[in-house]
Order: C-alpha cells, then structure tokens, then sequence
C-alpha cells in the first residue's frame, strides 16, 4: 500500500476493461456515450444506467434561472452501484464493501444560483460502523437551473468524491436532481476520475440512480455559509484555459510542457503564471470534467509539504526556530519508552532521516524507499485511532547504524508521529484545547483564501474528531495548491504578515545551494535530494546554472513543483505503475518554464 509518489511499493493488480476505459477516454477526451438527461433518467426504474457526456449534469444552452432555491437536506439510500470492471472484487475491504454508494445525507443551500453544500469536510459513512458501503463522500459546490421542457420543475447538480477515511485519493463524480417545492427525484450520478488507489486496487467507472428524499435543512447559520461561499468565491484563483497562455506567451515556450506522464494518466496539469493558473482542464471518462476548479484531488503525500512542513514552519514563526530541535521523545510519551528515539528531533521526522526504519544498512548509493512497505507498515495504515498508529509505528524491527538526521529512509509512519508531537508541543504554549489543524486553518489557510480545508482524520473509539492524518490525507483543490505554493514563494508573508518562518523558506527555494540527503533517485541532470518534505530535482537551467528545484510529490505522480520566478506547475495524476520516476519526469515543466523566465541568479548565469 505505497502512498507517496516517489518510492516504490506494493504493487497491485488494475481492471484491465476498467483500464482502457477510463484512461482511453481521458485521453481522448470522448465519453463512452453523448446524450441529455431527460425526466425518465431521474426515476430508479431507469435502464440502461451508463456513462454519459458530463455536460448532461450542467445547464444546456436553453437553460433558464431555477423557478425556486433548494434549501434542504438529500437523504440518499445505500445502493450497489453498476462500475466498470462490473465486479471490483474487494467486497470486504476493512470490512466493508466498495460496489456500494454510501447511505448519506446531504444538506445544501442555494447562494446567487450555486448549489452551495454545508460542509466541504469528510464526511464518514463507509469508515463508521453499520452500513454496507465502503465509502465516505466529500461534497463540493454546484449549480442550480431549469430547463425549458421539465414542467416547472427545477434541475440542480453537484461534484462530489468519493474518498475513504484511511486512504488518500479520489473517485471524482457528478450527481444531479431534479426538485419541485418539497418534492425531488431520485438522483443520477456517475463517477468518471480518480487519482491513484492504495485498498481498492482496481481503477474503475461508475453509473447509477439513487433513491432521495428531501428533509428540512438542519440547524446551521447559513446566512454564515452563503457569506463565507461568497467570500471564497472573490479568493479564488483566477483560472484560464491554457490556450490563452499560449496566445500570451508563445505556444512554442510551452511545447512539452505535460510530457512527464502519458495523457492516459494525467488528470490535470497546469501552471501558475502571473497571477492566473493556465490548464487544459480535468480529463475524464465523461469528456472534460465540469466544477474543475471545485474539484478535490486526493494527492496523497503532497500532503506533506503541504501541511507538515506549513504547520512546523508556522510553530517556527510563533514559537521560534528552536522548535526544529525540539525532541520527539519530549512529546509523544509512548516513545519516551524507546531509547532508540531519545535524539530524534522534530527536524529528523520531516527530513524523513530518523535513522529508525526495516530496510537494510545499504547507503552507497542510498535507496529512500529501502525498507519503506515492511511488514508493519499496513498495521500502522490500517490502524484506527490515534494511539493505535502510534503504538503501530513504534514496532520496528531495527535501529540503522547510522544516526539521526544521516541518511533519508521515507516513512509515512515518522510523518504521522511529528504531527501528534507537534500538536503537543502547541499545547504545551498554548493550553490542553488548542488543535494544530485549527491552527493551520485560522492561522494559516484561511488569511490566505483557503477556506474550506478537508483531511482525513483517524477513527476515535469515542467518536471525536481524530486527529489530522497529515502524511497523506488531505484533499486539495488546484485553487488550495496554487496558495500554499505562492505563500512558499513569497517567503511565508501574505498581506503584510509574516505568516511562516522565512529562513527555512529560503533554504527550501529553488536555487543553486545545495539542499537535503540523497535518495539515490535521479533525474536525467542529476541525484534529487530530500529537504523538509520537499523532493529536490536537479535542473541544468538555459542560462547554464545548475539549480535544486522543491516540488511536494504524492503516491500516483502527483506534483506541485516550485519553479523560479515564483511559477508554480501542478500535476494531478493517476499513474497506475507509479514508477518511481516522479523525480525526473517533471525536467519537462521545468524547461517549459524556464522558457518564461530566468532561473539562474544573475552570477550564476553563464552565457
């Protein structure tokens, strides 16, 4: 179960038929059939249930304003869904089984014509007892509308995913409903994109119609949410089609820009440029896929530069930088009891060099995924609660003989264990009830536009929160990549604050110093090393320099490269192999956009 995209894992098996229908058709852009829903594809009698163009699930261009808001909870029955492959052969995967759309219920509000949900977090089916369905569901923003020959009634659809509460991607899908004052149909949904699976180790379509019934809205301050979607929607990242980058720059600068990854896995890719982010769109097995800019990607360990290296940088700018030699020991008291741990420091775990770990003791040249998929990883994984993981990652097998902050060993595992420690070390400044994902939230995402910021959390016997699975667990939408990435280009400072402790941002920039262990992985232009969470290519600029470029990377070939001149290039994947070559693949973004600015310091620069 390999959860980050640059080391090896575990393999698995892939739907072959599953395979070549979803990926054909991305690449292609085609869906498997073009044509509009009508009133009889939104009864659960309807036949012939299969994937449709996904602009059957948007306004036709007869289209009219809807004749009423919906404000109301969607109470959606468990049913088995029609997939392609027709059987996903895992019906009883953590005791569940994922053939079946989840039991749910989903309450929506309707704000200036958007269908506006009232939580954007996970929200859990498939990971609490009872129910059949494996899944959990996270919800994203719609429309609402009418069309001209539904009878006065009214047309609303939504983006969902479906995720689960213990893994990190996505099965990206659309739902659409019709309702007339408290009346609604059933809905029709289809499930079209998905980036790379850890448990269900089956790529796959789905299709179906879900019985509904509408309740009332639940208690909420909505007038809250329609003002915070608002507000959301002015912080939004501009996003262009990449044609008109083309038309700014030069379509040559551009050539071979996505050439890192066949088009059959690629979902999205892009760049930020100048204050707008340029992509082709979100590919699918329904053709382009709508809302792209709503949409949640499960990025795995992207994760991890994402939120753990934030929150460490953010402890910095509060606390001081002490914070990065802070002991784990100190503050994870089950670790205390192992001698093995007493030096390893906050700094080690997010450098991933702990020197604890079930590889061998090979280091020339080294191997960062040596030892990383062992025989207690999927213990660790499969656990459930806080301190089921920790006590889980405590039972290694041995000390490397080399010691802390040596020699890069990637583990999940060291990850997960600095988060707790850093929650109690903020607890420590700051009292019992203070949260370190609050923190990111009011501290960090949100005075930077984010304002809705899901991540999967682990599953308390008391049926608390859980705590924020920060190795791998967040779901991001290209708008939250696009401002964590320019908060890190701008050295941690956002509106006159300094947000996050910018020393460390300066070491972690793309530049000609160098940065971080080996990994013994490379690219054509030499060894990439490992830095506070960030995988460092080496790069041969144009103008003759030869630069470390930081890039947060995820399990399937995600990647968010941070390119001089403040660029950003974004790749959201699906890379059934994983073939570790995500540290290389992205020297194609990197010479596209060297194309559009100058990497080299002006005294690197030879000519």
């Amino acid at each position: 179960m390999a959860r980050n995209g640059s080391v090896g894992g575990r393999g698995f098996a892939i739907g072959l038929a599953a395979v070549l229908v979803l990926l054909t058709a991305a690449a292609t852009g085609a869906p498997a059939e073009v044509r509009t829903l009508r009133a009889g594809d939104f009864a659960t009698t309807a036949t012939g249930v299969g994937i449709v163009d996904n602009r059957a699930f948007v306004p036709s261009a007869r289209a009219l304003p809807a004749h009423e808001p919906f404000h109301g909870t969607l109470r959606l029955g468990e049913q088995r869904m029609t997939t392609v492959p027709a059987d996903l052969g895992f019906h009883q995967m953590l005791g569940k089984d994922p053939q079946f759309f989840p039991r749910i219920d989903l309450a929506f509000t309707t704000v200036d014509g958007d269908l506006v949900p009232a939580t954007e977090e996970v929200i859990r089916s498939g990971s609490l007892a009872g129910g059949r369905s494996y899944w959990d569901l996270i919800v994203q923003s719609g429309q609402v509308w009418s069309e001209p020959d539904d009878g006065g009634w009214s047309r609303a659809a939504f983006p969902f995913s479906l995720v689960h509460s213990q893994e990190g991607e996505t099965h990206n899908g659309l739902a659409t409903f019709r309702y007339r004052r408290g009346e609604v149909s059933a809905i029709r949904f289809q499930i079209v994109q998905q980036t790379t699976p850890a448990h269900i180790e089956t790529y796959f379509t789905a299709a179906g119609v879900l019985s509904a019934t509408r309740g009332p809205a639940p208690a909420a301050d909505w007038k809250a949410i329609a003002d915070d979607y608002r507000e959301a929607r002015r912080d939004a990242v501009p996003v262009q089609d990449w044609q008109a980058l083309g038309k700014l720059v030069g379509e040559g600068k551009l050539a071979g820009f996505a050439d890192g990854l066949p088009a059959g896995q690629t979902v999205l890719t892009g760049l930020d440029y100048r204050g707008v982010f340029y992509t082709p769109g979100c590919t699918s097995a329904g053709g382009l896929l709508p809302w792209c800019e709503r949409t949640r990607f499960g990025v795995w360990s992207v994760t991890k530069a994402f939120a753990n290296e934030v929150a460490l940088l953010r402890l910095a700018q509060k606390f001081g930088p002490e914070v990065f030699d802070a002991k784990i020991s100190d503050y994870v008291p089950a670790v205390a009891k192992y001698p093995a741990w007493s030096r390893v420091r906050f700094e080690d775990c997010i450098d991933m060099a702990t020197g604890l770990g079930n590889g061998s003791a090979k280091r020339d040249p080294n191997d960062s995924g040596d030892g990383y998929i062992d025989a207690t990883y999927n213990d660790w994984a499969d656990a459930r609660s806080e301190d089921e993981k920790v006590a889980a990652l405590l039972r290694i097998a041995k000390v490397y003989p080399w010691g802390p902050g040596e020699v890069v060993r990637y583990r999940d595992q060291d990850m997960y264990v600095l988060g707790v420690a850093m929650q109690a070390y903020l607890r420590a400044k700051e009292g019992p009830q203070a949260d370190l994902w609050t923190m990111l939230e009011q501290e960090v995402y949100r005075p930077i536009g984010i304002h809705h910021a899901p991540i999967n959390r682990t599953l308390e016997p008391d049926g608390s929160r859980g705590y924020p699975m920060m190795p791998y667990g967040y779901y991001a939408t290209i708008g939250d990549l696009v401002k964590v990435a320019r908060l890190y280009h701008a050295h941690g400072r956002h509106g006159g604050a300094q947000i996050l402790y910018a020393p460390r941002i300066e070491r972690l920039l793309a530049g000609t110093e160098p940065r971080g262990l080996p990994t013994g992985g490379h690219s054509a232009d030499g060894e990439t090393t490992y830095f506070n969470a960030f995988w460092n290519l080496r790069y041969n600029a144009s103008e003759g320099c030869r630069l470390y470029i930081p890039q947060m990377i995820g399990w399937g070939d995600n990647l968010v490269a941070l390119f001089p001149g403040g660029l950003t290039g974004i790749r959201i994947a699906h890379n059934p192999a994983d073939d570790t070559s995500a540290e290389g693949d992205s020297l194609a973004m990197a010479r596209a956009a060297n194309r559009l600015t100058a990497f080299c310091p002006a005294a690197e620069t030879r000519r």
